[in-house]
This record gives structure tokens, C-alpha cells and sequence, in this order.
């Protein structure tokens, strides 16, 4: 117990008895330390408020009807509830594991609903009837998840079926709420256990359906799993930190809508409503609009051959790769036999998805420092986790190369942590760690695979802190002289001045000579 609880508890008790409840004794129980701590007293909740008050706390009075006052000091928090009545206090707690009071003074243990039997069988009850504890508070259902996979503990069969029941009622509670519950759940060691019972519970599919959907839909020659276990041993891979546990967790949420398969078109290409049409199907780019007018437009009316991937999900749409012209290939409609298996553009849809699941949650509140600009780098780093793939697939197939590793790496590095303002070493940590975790959970792959892996973010590395360090250290003199020489100012020195630094970073250069 820390010296903050011993004297809270000691001025309480100089005016009533002071009972800790709840977690503080269930893990004292078990043999290990908690930083939070419930009091229970009977003191009337303004006399105790008056009490802290006069010896130089600050309580805050919390609750529906601010029945609970909280202190906090450094990592430690106290919160202090007035009762009249243990067992009817304890009536209206979660689990009968946190249902037991303890007399700081003498250690006695009060257990009204043998809290401690169920601690030593290991099972999760509920202290009323599960359907009642969940409906006074859903977040209930969350905890009991959290519980179960952080202690190693079983959940009795009727608490069990009346959370999957209650599920629903989470839609009633403040979001803050049930992302502070979900943050612990998503850095717990076993937490692909936790997110695998909430699938049963159906979690997933009333809040995320997108991340749920993911279920069975069969990936291409590259992977062994479908995008739900593939997502799994992703978020399996990851550290124990919420920032990177949700980028496993998301980054492929895209690929329900992408998934696509090779087809034929052939038939007369036409433009309606902003959109090219063959065969009945709507006609996409993946490298925007642009890309269709500049190939398409000049063949409106005509009879044109293309290959495409047709979604699966949206039957309608096919995503155009490329026209063809010698090839065979029949009127209308027709799936490439042996076809590639496709999704295109994923990491960006998937980014796209995720940005809104966020606006549900709150997240922001619990990652360090800048919390809403941490949450646009995830969303960031979710659409570019597939550059290093196909950045550096050369040396991970083991074949040649146009371009020198070091340039390619060099410009990956520059892209990922230049923001425009600042160079931010944390983006490359972050890309690193999930294109690792994605990685292996692909195939399997050779041990010179592996040693390509380790020689590339090795590489990565350094040339991040070379970039870190070597930024401030930029000769700008002849850049100054050259662009008074030619009149370069206002926005387009800016610009002029971005490309150089870019150039200048990505060669790994400090001097600006001529060459510049």
C-alpha cells in the first residue's frame, strides 16, 4: 500500500470506519499490488470532502449524483463512496471477486457473496442476477472480458449468455467509457483472447461490422489465412501498446470491400452519370479518375476488350487494370480462369474506415501527448503499411533492381517522418514495427527472408537517425544565393526550399553545391 493510500486512510478513519473494496483487496488477495484503490465509509461523502480539503487535497466529486469523490497522486487514485450498509453496497457491485472489503487496519476480510471461494475456483459471478448487474451497467460486460483474460479465469455459464444477450445496452453508455475499458483490453499480453471473446459476444459485429465482416474472406497466393486470422496474427505480433494494437487490429479493414477477382470485359464502353460503363458494370480507376479519362475517354461508343477486378461485394463494380488488344476474349462478362485474386488499393480504404471507427471512440485521451494527432498517424500509417512491401519486394524475392536500395530507402524514410514542419523518428518506429508484425504473418517464410527483413529495418533505422540528426545541419548558403540570382520568392521559395530539403535528405546530402 502506498504511503498516499496509508494516509487518506488514516484521516477517514479518525471520524468513521474505512472498509477498502474491489480490486485493491482482490488483488492484494492474489499476491499482487494495485495503484488504484476503492474506499468505502460511512461518512457522508461532504464530510470527507471537508476532511481532505483541510489537509491540502483536492477531491473530485464524480458519479451520476457525485456520490464518489476521487484524489489522485502520480499513478495512484483513491476513490471514497459512502455506504450504510456492506452487503447491500455489495449487492450492487460487478463480480463477487470484487465484492469483498477488507479492514485496513487488521487485515479482516468482510465477504457477503464468497468472493473468495470464486478467487480461488477461478470463475467470474456476477453479485445480483447477471441480466440486472449488466442492465445497471453495460460496461460490466467489457470489464467481465477483461477480467476473465487478465486473471486466467472462467466466466459462469449465465453471466456468460446474459452479456451476449445485453451486448446491445453498450450503445447507451458514454463512449468514454467503454474506450477506456476497451484500451486495457487491447494491451492485455493475451489480448487476441479478449478480442476473440468478444467476437462470440458479438461486440464486434453491432459496433465494428467492418472489422467483423472480416470473417471468411479468402486472401490471394500470399497469405494462408483468411483477412480475420491474417488480422490476428497481425495484432498478435504487435507490442503490448494501443497505438500499434489498433493499427493491427485495422489496418486491413479494407479488404472486405476491395476483395476482388479477375475478369474479361468486352462490349461497347459508355459514360453516364460521371461513370464509364461496360457490360452493365460500373468501371473504376485505381489510380483515380484521371487515370480512366486519359485511357477510356478516347474509346466512348466503341467496342473495347479490357482486363478488370470485379469486387465481390459489389458484383457491379470492376476496377480496371488494362485494355487489351490481341487477346481473344468473349462478349460481355467472363472471370479469368487461374485469375489473380485482388485488393487493390486497400491499405487506403482501409484507412478510410478506420478514421470513421475512431470518431465512435475516444481513444485520443489515452495515447500519450497529442492524442488527436496521434490518431491521424494512425490512420496514416494504416494507408501506407504496404510501401515497404512493394518498395523493397526485389530484395525480398531475391531479385535485381533498377533503383539503389539506399535511394528507395532513403525516400521511404523522408516520406514517412517529414510532417512539412518537423521530422518525427516516432513514424518510423511505428511503420517498422507493423510492417514487421504483418510480415510474418504471412506465409512462412525462409530464414533468408527473415535476414532480408532484419538487414532492411536495420537499414531503415539508420537512415532515420542520420535524417534526424543531419536535418538542423543544412548548408542553406548557396540555396540563398542561388535563389536571390534567379528571383525566387514568396510561395515559390517555399516550395523551391521543400523540394531541395526533400532532395537533400533522400541523397543524404548536407552541402547544397551546384548539383542542387
Amino acid at each position: 500500500m502506498q504511503g498516499f493510500h496509508q494516509e487518506v486512510i488514516g484521516l477517514l478513519a479518525g471520524y468513521a470506519p474505512v472498509w477498502l473494496v474491489g480490486g485493491a483487496v482482490r488483488d492484494y488477495l492474489l499476491g499482487t499490488e494495485s495503484k488504484d484503490m476503492d474506499l468505502v465509509s460511512t461518512l457522508e461523502i461532504e464530510k470527507a470532502d471537508e476532511i481532505l480539503r483541510e489537509h491540502g487535497y483536492r477531491p473530485h466529486k464524480i458519479g451520476a449524483k457525485f456520490t464518489t469523490i476521487s484524489l489522485f497522486q502520480g499513478e495512484g487514485r483513491i476513490d471514497i463512496t459512502c455506504v450504510t450498509d456492506l452487503e447491500q453496497d455489495a449487492r450492487r457491485r460487478d463480480f463477487t471477486i470484487n465484492a469483498m472489503y477488507m479492514n485496513p487496519d487488521n487485515g479482516q476480510i468482510f465477504d457477503p457473496l464468497d468472493g473468495r471461494r470464486d478467487l480461488k475456483e477461478k470463475i467470474l459471478r456476477t453479485c445480483n442476477q447477471p441480466e440486472i448487474t449488466f442492465k445497471q451497467d453495460p460496461v460490466r460486460i467489457l470489464r467481465m472480458v477483461k477480467l476473465a483474460v487478465k486473471l486466467g479465469f472462467n466466466i459462469e455459464d449465465k453471466v456468460w449468455s446474459q452479456a451476449r444477450e445485453q451486448i446491445n445496452l453498450l450503445v447507451q453508455t458514454a463512449k468514454e467509457r467503454v474506450t477506456a475499458e476497451l484500451a486495457e483490453i487491447l494491451v492485455l499480453s493475451e489480448a487476441e483472447k479478449a478480442v476473440n471473446m468478444l467476437w462470440d459476444l458479438s461486440y464486434w459485429h453491432v459496433f465494428i461490422p467492418e472489422l467483423a465482416r472480416l470473417k471468411g474472406v479468402v486472401q490471394n497466393q500470399y497469405h494462408s489465412l483468411d483477412v480475420w486470422d491474417h488480422t490476428m496474427a497481425v495484432f498478435r505480433n504487435t507490442p503490448q501498446d494501443l497505438f500499434l494494437r489498433l493499427a493491427g487490429l485495422f489496418h486491413d479493414l479494407g479488404k472486405w470491400e476491395t476483395a476482388s477477382r479477375e475478369y474479361y470485359l468486352a462490349g461497347k464502353l459508355e459514360y453516364r452519370d460521371d461513370n464509364y460503363w461496360l457490360e452493365g458494370c460500373q468501371i473504376i480507376g485505381t489510380r483515380g479518375k484521371n487515370e480512366l479519362d486519359y485511357k477510356l475517354h478516347p474509346l466512348l461508343g466503341k467496342q473495347v476488350k479490357m482486363l478488370g477486378a470485379r469486387l465481390d461485394h459489389f458484383p457491379q463494380v470492376v476496377q480496371f487494370k488494362r485494355l487489351l488488344s490481341h487477346e481473344e476474349v468473349p462478349q460481355g462478362l467472363t472471370q479469368v480462369e487461374n485469375g489473380k485474386r485482388h485488393f487493390l488499393n486497400h491499405e487506403r480504404a482501409s484507412a478510410k474506415l478506420a478514421a470513421e471507427i475512431l470518431k465512435r471512440y475516444s481513444f485520443a485521451m489515452f495515447f500519450p501527448g497529442k492524442g488527436e494527432k496521434r490518431e491521424k498517424d494512425l490512420v496514416e500509417l494504416i494507408a501506407n503499411h504496404m510501401q515497404a512491401t512493394l518498395i523493397f519486394m526485389p530484395e525480398l524475392r531475391g531479385e535485381p533492381t533498377r533503383k539503389p536500395f539506399r535511394d528507395r530507402a532513403a525516400a521511404l524514410v523522408w516520406q514517412t517522418c517529414w510532417n512539412g514542419r518537423e521530422f518525427e523518428l516516432q513514424k518510423i518506429h511505428d511503420f517498422i514495427l507493423l510492417w514487421r508484425a504483418d510480415f510474418q504473418a504471412g506465409k512462412v517464410h525462409t530464414e533468408e527472408q527473415n535476414e532480408v527483413l532484419d538487414k532492411i529495418t536495420g537499414e531503415l533505422i539508420q537512415i532515420a537517425l542520420w535524417q534526424n540528426e543531419n536535418l538542423p545541419k543544412i548548408n542553406w548558403k548557396n540555396f540563398r544565393q542561388f535563389s536571390v540570382s534567379q528571383g525566387i520568392k514568396g510561395e515559390e521559395l517555399g516550395i523551391f526550399k521543400s523540394r531541395v530539403r526533400a532532395r537533400a535528405m533522400q541523397e543524404m546530402q548536407i552541402e547544397l553545391n551546384s548539383h542542387f
